[in-house]
């Protein structure tokens, strides 16, 4: 396991014990301190003392050209001993004890590529229940687009591969971008031929979700700003099923408003919009996402709504925060 941590403090304890306590015969844990500022480093030095399996790589500067949590990867990953290398974020945690032998399990002869999933915590409040709904729908998105031998993009909460393959390509090209570490990658290099998904309950890692607006917000446009980078065939496909839905909204108002046959505009939409929550809310229940599917409709229509906006200010950045 790779582990990229910059100003994690609070948080490496619980992470560390929790990724030491995994039921697996024969894994390491490798945790690169990022140019941590707070007490990362004398955390993560008496912890390293106690425990075998955990190696800590200590970063103090910052080559140039280089994104700091793609060096720290890069660094992780070089010093790992095992070919399979699994890799999560410091502010997630595994939700079993299981994961790393349900994912490595995973690996078949010809495998290079294993897309695990990673849901938000649940929290109260209208943001958590987006958040919720946007983590489901991306990921019946890469996910079945996989299952399809068509994958496009994994997330780097919970996603495994192989050291050589890595090391053959690296985040060559990419290495000063903000984001993109998992999904440009996986983008790049992963086939129909070379990419499983793992998706039991056990094998899930869920990460703590943003609490505000502002950083929820400059999230979706990191993400999306790396989507530039997409191969061409994947950004269509992505832009034009945003594309479908929104239009979808659009042509139900402009119908009321215009009074234009509603009743017939109303049938079409709702067939349209049910075969969509169902495979929406089967494949959440599936994942053993725990959300508010009633409003399913609602937050459909506001993600619809946010979304353009998110993705206007990605396409005009020129420089993207991580937070």
């Amino acid at each position: 396991m790779v582990v990229a941590a910059r100003n994690e403090a609070k948080l490496l304890p619980t992470l560390i014990i929790k990724l030491l306590d995994q039921d697996h015969p024969n894994f390491e844990l490798i945790i690169v301190n990022d140019r941590s500022e707070d007490e990362s480093a004398s955390i993560l030095n008496e912890l390293e003392a106690k425990h075998k399996k955990l190696k800590v790589i200590h970063v103090s500067e910052l080559p140039q050209g280089w994104n700091g949590k793609k060096h720290a990867l890069q660094l992780g990953i070089e010093a790992a001993q095992h070919e399979i290398i699994l890799l999560t974020d410091a502010d997630c945690l595994p939700n079993s004890n299981q994961w790393i032998s349900k994912m490595a399990g995973s690996f078949k002869e010809n495998t290079d590529f294993v897309l695990g999933f990673s849901p938000y915590e649940n929290k109260e409040g209208f943001l958590n229940q987006i958040i919720q709904f946007e983590t489901l729908l991306t990921a019946i998105q890469y996910l079945s687009f996989a299952i399809k031998r068509q994958p496009y993009m994994g997330v780097g909460r919970n996603l495994a591969y192989r050291k050589s393959v890595f090391l053959k390509h690296s985040f060559q090209g990419y290495e000063s971008k903000t984001g993109g570490d998992d999904d440009l990658f996986v983008n790049a290099h992963a086939t129909a031929a070379n990419t499983e998904i793992c998706i039991h309950p056990d094998a899930h890692v869920t990460s703590i979700p943003k609490s505000t607006w502002r950083d929820y917000f400059r999230q979706k446009v990191r993400h999306l700003s790396v989507g530039k980078n997409y191969r061409k065939k994947d950004q269509t496909r992505l832009g034009l099923f945003a594309l479908s839905s929104l239009t979808g909204w659009i042509m139900l108002f402009w119908a009321i408003l215009a009074s234009f046959n509603i009743v017939l505009i109303l049938m079409i939409f709702g067939i349209k919009s049910l075969s969509f929550y169902v495979i929406f809310t089967r494949s959440g229940r599936k994942l053993k996402m725990n959300m508010a599917y009633w409003a399913l409709p609602f937050l459909d229509l506001c993600l619809n709504l946010y979304y353009p906006m998110v993705g206007l200010v990605a396409l005009i950045a020129k420089k993207v925060k991580w937070s």
